[in-house]
């Protein structure tokens, strides 16, 4: 038996499961032809594959007993399946590969899908989102405030407000714990989607003054720190040193307003609280009534802010919310801050998906190339075109329901990171990936997959078969060099925005801050309102903070704000100049005030451009003083002389006139994009404010100081809660996390889309030189260099190559205008954007391109002659 023979046994097989006659015959010599082409290179593999022919003819010859053409019924079904099923063991590595490939591909849409739906699909804030309004989305409002707007409305059936804050609770063991609460008018929690699932909702005398205090607590704080006891309605809980009944407990997943929220708490106005109308710091809700829409609630305000004017004139000017106020859908704003990127964030990943369906088919298709012997032995069996075709689909299927799982399981964890991702206000989470939708979602992706990747083949297939075993030498190569230059732009438009976005992100991160984040730690605090009301007790608890927290080790500095920079911006307050005095609040100029403490500025590393900064002895009851920043210097005294110079600014002290003191550089306070604006500094202990921070210096790595930061505030006063406690980092990075999400996963994105177009113009190359290797033999036996044949190799690929880069970028000049409103000092259309990325995608494809062309030019003409 020659070498390039198959094995005589397994031949006589061959010929006893093949029909009689001519077509029967044939099969058998094509089977035996493709058999020598590959013993030429693997005998081993060789006999490998003619065995497992073999076994697939007789299985075929013992279900059919005939060879006649297919029933179509359940049971041709099944041995497509099994069929599949074998196929893919016989092929191992090249089934696992195909299958994980896609995997990704759908898993990734999945995991993205899910977030999208669980941060957008879901309306369970409010049981009517669409008559739910948010009164100057933006603007805080008094106690005082919500109580005249609701008396004077008549577009509204509720109004009422919300602040959110930290509770210190006591739990059971004694411990203190702090948890994320929210107070909550009455009218405006019942008008929650989500109400309790144990107990009741509040009513409008839990609001009364002087009544019981009571609270609605949330199902995993239930669970987690009262055991789930059933009997918890009714019972007594210390929150803040306070204590309040059990009303209520809020099912999971009801976390709103504030999407963090666990306890909830009626808001008592008190119209002899010292708060009621200076404390501007509630968010007004309101639904409309019946039949009132979006126009009436506008006139409705525009009422509202005229009759402040008239009663108080010098506080509020004519027309001074002209252009400012508005009203817009209550969950407006978590969702226009995250909605833009998620969906771009979507769009990128079913682009991955088409790359990705695409290369699979492509490797299908060169398989399917491979298999035309195979077909055509089928067909010889008496398979019709349909039969076959309903056999490749079927196959197909399989990889792809194989790859849905794998890609589910893979969204299980992706899902929940890339929620994790997104930090700072935008409120985002995952839908469970077994949820009807995003299982729906799912599958119609797959669906679209299974399209795109089997209609390679199949369209192949009923384009070269023409009748019996007469299957045209059509290599596919055209259609594999198209789905080559489809990847090659998909992944040019991914490339173009990740690098427009990574700029973007590093243009962010060199914005001025003031001050360097690092070895810097925040730490949010809300004490309780009898802690800061008192003046004396307020400093006590401040200076006692400072000094436990300072003498900590690897503390160097320890500073106190009522607002952290980058986090939130500081009340605007009016300034009374005394070199040039007007008489009413409304001519006078404004600024935010924060309130911080003398060890702020040393904290933050910051000096003195002129005069000196706060000290000790600038407290109430005391000399006090201003110190204001640059911008604000600048404006007010251009002429540089801003310290010894005196202004009020207490609108109830219109001519309580304070020194300023000293001129420091400009601090980035709240918005990171745009102008850094006029802002003044005053004593903290002069107004103690209801939210403070603490900010802390480390020696080393901030990481390991926060532990003990949390155990020292609640060592001095235990019902002081922490709100948050980061790493200054985390809070600069939250200023543009939405930016910087998006480019990690852009690049992500981009990265397995420029692999997959990789791999793609390899197997296509790779492919070529396998079905032309006489041709190359024939032309190195008359003389080529084998350097001018591996440069033909290299520049196909190139072609291939270049041409979807031209269309991915004119695809790019399109559709990066939609990434306008994330990029910063970074124009959409600038050109190194779209050179860059030309250029690394063109020498990853040569790179791709010069394995299979060194694998041409190494080919020894005699013995490809001899074996062809």
């Amino acid at each position: 038996m020659s070498a390039h023979e198959p094995p005589r046994w397994l031949e006589r097989v061959v010929e006893w499961a093949m029909p009689q006659g001519l077509s029967g015959q044939s099969a058998v010599g094509d089977l035996s032809e493709e058999y020598e082409r590959r013993a030429s290179r693997s005998p081993l593999r060789a006999s490998i594959w003619y065995a497992g022919q073999t076994t697939s003819v007789l299985v075929y010859r013992i279900f059919t007993g005939s060879g006649a053409e297919s029933t179509g019924d359940d049971s041709d079904l099944l041995m497509d399946l099994r069929w599949s099923l074998r196929s893919i063991l016989r092929h191992p590595g090249f089934s696992f590969g195909v299958i994980a490939v896609l995997a990704l591909g759908l898993g990734a849409n999945t995991a993205v899908y899910s977030v999208v739906d669980g941060t957008l699909g879901k309306t369970d804030w409010w049981a009517e989102p669409d008559r739910t309004m948010e009164v100057w989305p933006g603007s805080g409002f008094s106690y005082g405030n919500v109580e005249i707007y609701r008396e004077e409305t008549t577009a509204y059936r509720t109004v009422g407000g919300y602040l959110e804050l930290a509770l210190a609770l006591r739990t059971p063991d004694g411990e203190s714990q702090s948890v994320n609460g929210v107070r909550i008018t009455p009218s405006l929690f019942r008008s929650l989607a989500a109400q309790p699932m144990l107990g009741r909702a509040f009513s409008d005398d839990d609001a009364v003054v002087g009544i019981e205090p009571v609270a609605i607590i949330g199902e995993a704080l239930w669970k987690q720190s009262f055991a789930g006891d059933p009997g918890i309605v009714g019972k007594q809980i210390d929150l803040s040193g306070q204590s309040v009944t059990v009303v209520g407990v809020q099912p999971a997943g009801a976390v709103a307003p504030g999407g963090r929220t666990s306890v909830w708490i009626p808001l008592v106005m008190d119209p002899r609280d010292d708060d009621y109308f200076k404390a501007q710091n509630l968010t007004m809700v309101a639904v409309l009534r019946d039949g009132a829409g979006m126009r009436d609630a506008a006139a409705d305000l525009v009422a509202y802010t005229e009759h402040l004017t008239w009663l108080w004139p010098s506080f509020y000017p004519e027309a001074w919310a002209a252009g400012r106020a508005n009203v817009e859908r209550a969950d407006a704003a978590q969702r226009a801050m995250i909605s833009t990127p998620l969906l771009l964030l979507l769009a990128g990943t079913i682009l991955l998906l088409l790359v990705t369906a695409l290369n699979v088919g492509n490797l299908l298709l060169g398989r399917a190339v491979e298999r035309r012997k195979e077909l055509a032995v089928r067909a010889s069996l008496g398979a019709g075109r349909g039969r076959i075709v309903r056999q490749l689909l079927v196959e197909g299927l399989v990889i792809t329901l194989l790859a849905l799982v794998a890609g589910l399981v893979f969204a299980i964890n992706a899902s929940t990171w890339i929620a994790g991702l997104f930090v700072g206000e935008a409120i985002v989470s995952a839908s469970p990936i077994l949820s009807a939708s995003v299982l729906l979602f799912s599958l119609g992706v797959a669906g679209f997959s299974w399209l795109v990747v089997n209609g390679v083949p199949v369209a192949h297939f009923l384009r070269t078969q023409r009748s019996g075993l007469n299957v045209a030498p059509d290599s596919g190569a055209t259609v594999q060099r198209t789905l080559v230059t489809v990847q090659a732009a998909l992944a040019t438009l991914l490339l173009v925005s990740a690098t427009l976005l990574l700029v973007t992100v590093e243009n962010l991160r060199s914005v001025p801050l003031g001050f360097e984040p690092d070895r810097l730690v925040a730490v949010e605090l809300s004490p309780p309102s009898d802690r800061v009301v008192d003046i004396p007790a307020a400093r006590d608890l401040y200076d006692r903070l400072v000094e436990r927290v300072g003498a900590l080790p690897g503390v160097e500095a320890v500073g106190l704000t009522g607002w952290l920079p980058l986090r939130a911006q500081a009340p605007t307050a009016p300034i009374n100049l005394e070199s040039a005095p007007v008489l009413v609040r409304a001519e006078s100029v404004n600024a935010p005030k924060h309130y911080v403490d003398p060890g702020f500025f040393t904290t933050l590393g910051i000096e003195p451009l002129a005069g000196r900064l706060l000290n000790s002895d600038d407290r109430a009851m005391g000399p006090s003083a201003v110190v204001v920043n640059e911008t604000l210097a600048n404006r007010l005294w251009p002429n540089g002389n801003a310290v010894g110079q005196r202004i009020a600014i207490d609108p109830h002290a219109w001519e309580s006139w304070l020194p300023v003191v000293g001129v420091i550089p400009d601090i980035r306070s709240g918005d990171i994009t745009g102008p850094i604006g006029p802002a003044m500094y005053v004593a903290l202990a002069e107004a103690p404010t209801r939210d403070i921070t603490l900010v802390v210096r480390t020696s080393g790595d901030p990481a390991g100081v926060i532990p003990v930061l949390q155990r020292t505030v609640s060592e001095v006063d235990p019902l002081v809660p922490v709100r948050s406690i980061d790493p200054m980092q985390y809070v600069a990075r939250s200023a543009y996390s939405t930016s910087w999400v998006m480019m990690g996963l852009l690049i992500v994105l981009a990265l397995l889309a420029t692999g997959l177009g990789v791999l793609g113009i390899y197997a296509v190359l790779a492919h070529h030189v396998a079905l032309t290797r006489r041709e190359i033999g024939v032309r190195m036996a008359l003389g080529a260099q084998p350097e001018v044949v591996v440069g033909g190799v290299v520049r196909s690929g190139l072609i291939l190559a270049g041409i979807g880069i031209v269309i991915g970028n004119v695809a790019a000049l399109w559709s990066t205008r939609f990434l306008e409103s994330l990029l910063f000092e970074v124009s959409a259309l600038a050109p190194w954007a779209f050179i860059l990325p030309a250029v690394a995608l063109s020498l990853a494809a040569a790179l791709a391109a010069w394995v299979p062309a060194v694998r041409a030019g190494r080919l020894p003409p005699a013995e490809v002659l001899r074996s062809d």
